[in-house]
């Protein structure tokens, strides 16, 4: 049973056996009184009801219709005699005992019949499947005074007293049949198109092939077939629209031929009519929507009703049936377009996208430039040279690089990529490389630097991008916000999804695999956006360097504007064409290989907080080689270079002695000296004009390393390369 602790309670609590609760109700000395009490919200009482809804621990309600039943309760509304009630019920019940007598707070019989097993049943089935069961019983002729309302799904019993068992629980075949009478002459209507029941039955074969034995007809009976594991026992029957279950396995009490067969199934017996509409609106359990210009637009009731009868849908029932076209048209909306969220899903074309056990009504809009049948240079130059003169290096990259995002797009394609950052000075073309064209070229951008550099976490109008840019005017203030922004940016590119941000609304997780392209001018501020080089994000990031006599002259906005237009669907077509060559071909997850311009490294690792640990250690190596002993070969490594092996305490007790004891710079902050040293370290591994840090783990902590060599002094000569990963 399920009980409310009074009739302003919402929740169905969990009750074992009532005739086990002592009573706890003060006396009344009216009705009124008592039926006051009952509805009182501070009131701990037992109402109870042998009846669940959709959700069990929830009250019966519209919202929550019945889903099942345990038993069911009877209130006779007559004064009796408990000396001769027994013998009574004994005398004019028919087919079974009921399991309970009890007395009502009127002092009035109320019999109790509980189940032997809980009896899934369709809201629909409920009214009928009692008028039946309560004739197979007689339950009307036990007693004068039959309440009719007792048998309604939404009453609650208050617990009243003196229990007594009489009976045993029904068997399961005296209530099974009873629902199989009333799904006989009153089965549940769903507003579906109807679908001969051959074809049902070809289905049916096809998909469980021998596990129905004899004719698939209306009103044959078998088992639940399409549950797993398959038991070859009676729990079902057919109607015209559906199945009716008298098994508790599926937890259903019916299934539509949609909820049974599908959606796909159902649809090749819909009428064009009904196919145009499912095409138009969605439901989401709460709201209709429909399609505007891609934006899905909020469609209300009256509105919606109004709409379909503009479309040729009648608001009239059809002679004979119970629901209109506008009502069966709403019907097909709720159960064939039903979704769980909205959201644009950028790389892919379906119109309802199912993701991690949700449906996502897709409003994406972005609309690539479709290629032209001719890929010539020479129609398209002004791309073409701008990107081929641009950098000092590393245009093949780029253009694979472009090449995968292109193709990712076009052909709604999840492949990942790494962040692009363009390095250089100012009126150049970097932006208009990013914005106007790659950009252009993905279906348009997002300015993404807000919400990369932490400062907010809404990225609805991002979601809808493919390409997202970031412009070096968030500059990062101190190491934490580019730490921020470094975790941002390798999240975005190392993740094949993102949370879905909308003001006022839950998040949702959808999928995304666009690019992050970053413009970075050559200046300390600007080159702080840049995200730490350490060896978990090199992989995610292609960093190029732009020539300082890279191209400045361009033509007016509207002529540039114009001829980019022109020239980008032959430019797509190039990109399609263009072979990669081996050498920049990636076998991880990007398809590309990660390339940094080791000038962009090491100004990046110049700009940082962290260079001024650099700086220590420049220090440090000056005086320090002052210390070596020649004669020494510990103070050398194999190669031949001069070397310094300590832990970091001995390192900062050498800082203050060849400063006269006192602290140079952070110098007294071991915590933050250790941190910049792992990326000093790190950093020293990948760029070969770096000062040789290293580190080995010795006794429980660790001993260090620094080389001393002249050579590695700031400001020596030293030749710029390229990181390739």
């Amino acid at each position: 049973m399920r009980y409310l602790k009074n009739l302003r309670d919402h929740k169905a609590h969990k009750l074992d056996d009532p005739s086990k609760i002592e009573p706890s109700k003060p006396e009344f000395d009216s009705k009124a009184k008592f039926r006051e009490w009952c509805k009182k919200s501070d009131t701990d009482h037992v109402f109870y009801s042998l009846a669940e809804g959709d959700s069990p621990g929830e009250r019966i309600s519209e919202d929550n219709p019945v889903n099942a039943m345990t038993g069911f309760a009877i209130d006779y509304d007559a004064p009796l005699d408990w000396d001769i009630v027994d013998k009574q019920i004994e005398a004019n019940h028919k087919g079974a005992m009921p399991t309970w007598r009890t007395r009502t707070n009127s002092g009035y019989i109320r019999t109790v019949y509980e189940f032997q097993k809980k009896l899934p049943i369709a809201p629909e089935l409920y009214g009928p499947f009692m008028k039946e069961l309560a004739s197979l019983l007689g339950v009307e002729r036990i007693f004068a005074g039959f309440d009719k309302t007792t048998l309604e799904p939404t009453k609650y019993f208050e617990l009243g007293t003196d229990w007594v068992k009489i009976g045993e629980p029904l068997e399961p075949t005296l209530y099974r049949t009873a629902l199989l009478k009333a799904a006989s002459k009153s089965p549940p209507k769903t507003g579906a198109t109807a679908i001969p029941i051959d074809a049902v039955a070809k289905e049916v074969e096809e998909r469980w092939p021998d596990r129905w034995n004899g004719e698939f007809n209306v009103g044959s009976r078998g088992p639940l077939f399409w549950v797993e594991p398959f038991v070859e026992r009676e729990g079902c029957q057919v109607t015209e629209e559906g199945i009716v279950c008298y098994s508790d396995r599926d937890g259903r009490g019916f299934l539509s031929w949609s909820d049974l067969l599908g959606p796909k199934f159902v649809e090749e017996y819909e009428t064009k009519k009904y196919g145009s509409l499912l095409d138009q609106y969605w439901f989401n359990g709460k709201n209709f929507y429909k399609l505007n210009h891609g934006r899905a637009v909020t469609v209300p009731r009256d509105q919606l009703i109004m709409e379909l009868r503009r479309d040729g849908f009648s608001a009239r029932p059809k002679k004979g049936k119970p629901c209109s076209e506008v009502e069966l048209a709403i019907l097909a909306i709720s159960n064939e377009n039903r979704i769980d969220e909205v959201a644009p899903v950028v790389f892919s074309d379906e119109r309802v996208v199912e993701y991690n056990s949700h449906r996502i009504l897709n409003t994406s809009n972005v609309d690539p430039v479709q290629p032209a049948d001719s890929g010539d240079p020479a129609k398209c130059p002004l791309i073409l040279g701008l990107i081929d003169q641009m950098f000092v290096d590393g245009t093949d990259v780029l253009k694979a690089w472009i090449k995968r995002s292109y193709e990712a797009v076009l052909y709604k394609k999840r492949d990942q990529g790494q962040c692009m950052i363009f390095v250089g000075p100012t009126n150049r073309g970097k932006s208009l490389l990013s914005n106007r064209i790659i950009s252009a070229l993905m279906g348009g951008f997002a300015d993404a630097s807000e919400y990369a550099a932490g400062q907010t976490n809404f990225n609805k109008d991002l979601a809808g991008k493919a390409a997202w840019v970031i412009d070096d005017t968030v500059s990062a203030a101190s190491f934490q916000d580019q730490r921020k922004a470094t975790e941002v940016i390798k999240r975005i590119v190392a993740n094949p999804r993102i949370e879905y941000n909308a003001k006022y609304a839950d998040a949702v997780t959808i999928p995304w695999t666009g690019r992050v392209m970053l413009s970075v001018n050559l200046d300390a501020n600007s080159l702080s956006v840049i995200p730490s080089l350490d060896s978990s994000n090199r992989d995610k990031i292609i960093a190029l360097r732009v020539r300082d006599d890279a191209n400045s002259e361009f033509p007016p906005n509207d002529e540039l504007e114009a001829t980019i237009a022109e020239q980008l669907p032959y430019f797509a077509r190039y990109i399609l064409d263009w072979e990669v060559p081996d050498k920049v071909k990636g076998y991880a997850r990007y398809g590309v290989i990660s390339f940094i311009d080791k000038s962009i490294a090491s100004a990046a690792y110049d700009n940082s907080s962290r260079s001024s640990v650099a700086e220590l250690v420049e220090f440090f190596a000056k005086k320090a080689r002052t210390w070596v002993d020649e004669t020494d070969e510990n103070s050398f490594d194999e190669n031949g270079d001069m070397t310094w092996t300590g832990t970091l305490t001995e390192f900062q007790v050498g800082l203050h002695a060849f400063n006269d004891g006192k602290n140079v710079g952070m110098s007294n902050n071991l915590e933050t000296v250790r941190r910049g040293m792992l990326i000093l370290e790190e950093t020293s591994k990948a760029n070969s004009t770096i000062r040789p840090v290293s580190s080995v783990g010795f006794g429980g902590g660790k001993l260090w390393t620094i080389n001393l060599e002249q050579r590695y002094d700031i400001g020596a000569s030293q030749t710029q390369e390229a990181i390739v990963v």
